[in-house]
């Protein structure tokens, strides 16, 4: 996991709106400042739940996972983290496997018996 979570979507949210400024991500996200933008990059501080939502939203990242990454981060507790990490494990797979169930779905079918002549 990226160590500093919290920046790392903002530093998402940038690339998304093409811009190098920290400021200007940061302007976009509610209550948020220069200086707990600053704490933020510094690991002092995270992202609110509702701010990472709204960067999942805008960067089209799964949102669950976003959030369980985000509490995985905010956590001081390793036995909580690492519940959390079981919990983004599920995610991650279920995500997979609709992924291949619907790539399956529509992968046209090889039957010689359904070919025009």
């Amino acid at each position: 996991m990226v160590e500093n979570y919290s920046w790392w979507l903002i530093e998402q949210l940038k690339n998304k709106m093409g811009t190098t400024s920290d400021r200007k991500a940061g302007l976009t996200l509610e209550k948020m400042n220069d200086g707990n933008l600053g704490k933020i990059k510094r690991g002092e501080r995270h992202l609110t739940p509702e701010q990472a939502l709204y960067i999942a939203e805008q960067c089209n990242l799964d949102v669950g996972e976003v959030l369980v990454r985000l509490d995985m981060e905010k956590t001081k507790s390793e036995a909580v983290r690492s519940a959390l990490g079981n919990v983004l494990k599920r995610i991650v797979g279920a995500v997979a496997c609709i992924s291949l169930t619907m790539a399956l779905m529509m992968t046209p079918a090889s039957d010689d018996r359904l070919s025009v002549a």
